[in-house]
């Protein structure tokens, strides 16, 4: 049998890690190096020629990074040395300024009238990892503080702003496919106790002087929308068939031992009842 190695240990392990580590950052530069060299090929060759095909204006040292708009830091490139410049650029920064560049390089997918962006596919890992890393750096500035509406509220102005432009506003229907979509077969999580209590305080808030049932005005103004209106037959079928063989829960009165219908328990039922029953 072969001999099993032993781990380095004591101030060999440290001896070990440190030269592993120093390779490692050595292989790191030399490959930012290297992209450094690329970068540099074709700025520079770019400041030598007259293309009369189109082209775009790119910063040698990015505006994001302190670069000017001086003439001897501007190049034009053609649409796919654009996109490989900044693509560049993500390899060769570091921290803040690799956030930055990789920001640079996913707007450049944008397209607007008159530009003719590079085309070319970018591969699904590629794309994968500029996207996480994008994803999460978009997430760590809009974090507390850094978020631009932190400790802050809409004005009611705003507020009546917001709701007058969304008035009228009605789902497509691909808008309603999708959202139905993404919502079959899920299932809402249930509510716990401090959920139901804040939603209990929400609602008392808003209604400081309801004490269970409803005033004379609020009765006044459902009667008034409800009366008159007839079921179509197209509803009254669709009531139908919604119930059928379904049994109606009851609910035994006190005051008169008679088991009701829930639907009408309130109407005919508890408080009226024993109401009507001390007035007999």
């Amino acid at each position: 049998m072969g001999r099993i190695k032993k781990a380095p240990q004591g101030a060999f392990l440290l001896t070990y890690v440190s030269i592993n580590v120093i390779i490692e950052l050595t292989n790191i530069n030399k490959h930012m190096n290297k992209y450094n060299q690329w970068y540099k090929n074709i700025t520079e060759q770019a400041k030598n020629r007259v293309l009369e095909t189109y082209t775009e204006s790119h910063h040698i040292v990015p505006r994001s990074l302190g670069g000017s708009d001086d003439p001897d830091n501007l190049v034009n490139l053609t649409a796919r040395e654009h996109f490989i410049c900044h693509w560049l650029l993500v390899k060769i920064t570091v921290g803040d300024s690799r956030s930055k560049m990789i920001y640079a390089l996913r707007m450049l997918r944008a397209e607007k009238h008159g530009q003719q962006r590079y085309h070319t596919k970018i591969t699904s890992r590629v794309y994968e990892s500029i996207k996480q890393e994008y994803s999460k750096i978009a997430s760590n500035n809009s974090m507390g503080e850094k978020n631009s509406m932190w400790g802050k509220t809409h004005t009611p102005e705003a507020r009546e702003k917001i709701r007058q432009k969304n008035l009228g506003n009605k789902l497509t229907p691909d808008q309603h496919a999708r959202l139905v979509a993404n919502t079959t077969g899920k299932k809402k999580p249930p509510i716990t106790e401090a959920h139901r209590a804040k939603l209990s305080d929400n609602h008392k808030s808003k209604q400081p002087d309801f004490n269970g049932s409803l005033s004379d005005d609020t009765r006044k103004k459902i009667g008034d929308k409800i009366r008159g209106r007839k079921q179509t037959e197209e509803e009254k079928l669709v009531r139908s068939l919604a119930n059928m063989g379904k049994k109606r829960e009851k609910r035994l009165c006190p005051h008169c031992d008679q088991l009701v219908a829930v639907n009408g328990y309130a109407r005919w039922h508890g408080a009226h009842c024993r109401h009507r029953i001390n007035m007999s």
